[in-house]
C-alpha cells in the first residue's frame, strides 16, 4: 500500500509513543558531528534542513493555536534558552551506561526546586516564542506516498509534576499527606497534522507517553479558520482538544493523576514558527544542529527512594528525549495513533 485513500473517516483512538534507534552520536551545536555515524548511515551528505516554499506555506497555513491554562507557571521557550544554560554530562540510564544529559549549569536547589530563572520560559502573549514544524513526506518500504505529516514540536524548559497523595486516598481526602512527583527539566510536546494528497485528514495530540488522534475538521477539535485550537495542560503541557480536567492515570492508593486545561494565555504558533524538512539525524548544520542531539534534554532523575514505588515517578524524573528519538520523526509510514491504519496496516 502506498498511501491512504482520500475520504476515509477516523474515530478518536489512544496512541502510543515510541523510540527509534539512531546511528548517530550526540552532535549538538558546538559539539562536533560524528563522522563515523554518518558513514554508517550511508555517507549521506550534510544538509541545512532547507524546506520547499510549498511545504513552508503548508506548515504555516495550518499552525495550531494553543491555549495555556490560567495557573500555568512554566511557559514555552526556544531551545536556545536551555542550550545556553546547560552542559552535557554522562550518567547511567537503564541499559545505557553512558547516556548524555543536558544538565543545568546552575543547580536546581533541590529535587523539586527550580532555581535557574530560565526554567520559567517565556509568556507567548508577551514575546515571540517559536514552535518547530517538521515536514515529513511519509514513505512505504522506501517508496514515496501521498501522505505528508507536519509535526509541530513545542518546547518547555520545565515540566511541573503532579501533587499526589503518598498515603491512602479516602472518601474524606488524603490520609498521609501529599508530595509532588514527576518534575523534569525539559519538556517536548507535539501537534501532528496528517495530510493526504495535500488535504488535512487527522490531528494528533501528544499527552505524556501517548496521546489522542481526531479527524481534522470534526466536532472534537475546534478550528480558527484552518488552524486547530488545542489546550496545553497546566504544568505537564500535554495537549487536549478541550478545556477541563482530564484524568489519565488511577493510582493503587485511590488517588489519580489529572491534567487541567483552560483558555487563559493564547500561543499562536504561526507568529514565530520555524519550519524544517526531515533529514537523517547527524546531518543537520547551522541553527538546526541541535536536532543531531540524541541524549536527554534535562537533568538525571533524583529523589526516587520513596516516590518511585508509589507513583512510578521520582520527585525529579530524567529529562525527556528530544524529537529525533521520537517515532514520529522517522519518515517511514506509521499510523498516528499506534493502531492499524484506517484501511489496514501499512508496509
Amino acid at each position: 500500500m502506498t498511501g491512504l485513500a482520500k475520504g476515509w473517516s477516523a474515530s478518536v483512538r489512544c496512541w502510543g509513543a515510541g523510540l527509534i534507534t539512531t546511528v548517530s552520536t550526540a552532535a549538538l551545536l558546538a559539539l562536533p558531528l560524528s563522522t563515523p555515524s554518518l558513514a554508517a548511515a550511508g555517507a549521506r551528505s550534510v544538509h541545512t534542513a532547507s524546506v520547499s516554499a510549498s511545504d513552508d506555506a503548508l506548515a504555516r497555513r495550518f499552525a495550531p493555536r494553543i491555549w495555556l491554562q490560567q495557573d500555568e507557571s512554566y511557559f514555552p521557550s526556544n531551545v536556545e534558552s536551555l542550550l545556553n544554560n546547560t552542559h552535557v554530562e554522562t550518567h547511567p540510564d537503564g541499559d545505557k551506561p553512558n547516556q548524555q544529559f543536558l544538565v543545568t549549569n546552575q543547580p536546581l536547589g533541590c529535587d523539586s526546586c527550580t532555581g535557574p530563572a530560565f526554567l520559567a520560559g517565556q509568556r507567548p502573549d508577551r514575546s515571540a516564542v517559536p514552535a518547530y514544524a517538521e515536514v515529513v513526506h511519509r514513505t512505504d518500504n522506501g517508496l514515496p506516498t501521498n501522505v505528508t505529516d507536519v509535526i509541530y514540536w513545542t518546547f518547555y524548559p520545565y515540566n511541573n509534576g503532579k501533587r499526589v497523595c503518598i498515603g491512602w486516598y479516602s472518601p474524606w481526602g488524603c490520609v498521609g499527606g501529599y508530595s509532588t512527583f514527576g518534575n523534569h527539566v525539559g519538556d517536548w510536546e507535539n501537534v501532528t497534522l496528517r495530510f493526504v494528497d495535500g488535504t488535512p485528514q487527522q490531528i494528533s495530540l501528544s499527552q505524556h507517553d501517548g496521546g489522542q488522534t481526531f479527524p481534522y475538521g470534526g466536532k472534537d477539535v475546534a478550528l480558527a479558520g484552518e488552524h486547530p485550537v488545542v489546550y496545553a495542560a497546566q504544568g505537564s503541557h500535554g495537549l487536549y482538544a478541550d478545556a477541563g480536567r482530564h484524568t489519565y492515570k488511577h493510582l493503587p492508593n485511590g488517588d489519580s493523576l489529572n491534567d487541567d486545561t483552560g483558555a487563559s494565555t493564547l500561543w499562536d504558533t504561526q507568529q514565530a514558527l520555524k519550519v524544517f524538512a526531515w533529514q537523517p539525524v547527524g546531518s543537520f548544520t547551522g541553527e538546526w544542529s541541535w536536532l543531531n542531539y540524541t541524549g536527554r534534554w534535562g537533568n538525571p532523575k533524583s529523589g526516587c527512594t520513596f516516590s518511585e514505588p508509589i507513583s512510578g515517578e521520582c520527585v525529579l524524573d530524567d529529562g525527556p528525549v528530544g524529537p529525533p528519538m521520537k517515532a514520529a520523526f522517522d519518515p517511514r509510514m506509521q499510523p498516528l495513533d499506534g493502531a492499524p491504519a484506517p484501511h489496514g496496516a501499512v508496509g
